[in-house]
């Protein structure tokens, strides 16, 4: 009798043990995934933020560009007009 309750209840509480184990990893397998979700979420913006960080750097070289041929291009006018000053009144 004993033997027979031993070989119906090792089964049903090996059982009851690998229910709950696979369980328990179902629990951590939907944690893994939802913490992933939110990963890929914040990767997401964070990626979108570094492109439009790269885009206004490279709108700011180009500016910088223009602004320092314009600032080259006055100066060589601002030399020219001091240099023309000084020939008009050397002139006069």
């Amino acid at each position: 009798m004993v033997a027979i309750f031993l070989l119906l209840l090792i089964p049903l509480g090996l059982r009851y043990l690998a229910v709950r184990h696979m369980n328990l990893l179902h629990r951590r397998l939907a944690h893994g995934e939802e913490d992933l979700r939110q990963l890929q979420a914040r990767f997401s913006v964070v990626r979108e933020d570094l492109i439009d960080t790269r885009r206004r750097v490279r709108q700011y070289q180009v500016r910088k560009n223009f602004i320092g041929n314009d600032i080259h291009r006055e100066r060589e006018r601002l030399v020219e007009a001091r240099s023309q000053a000084r020939t008009d009144r050397m002139a006069a």
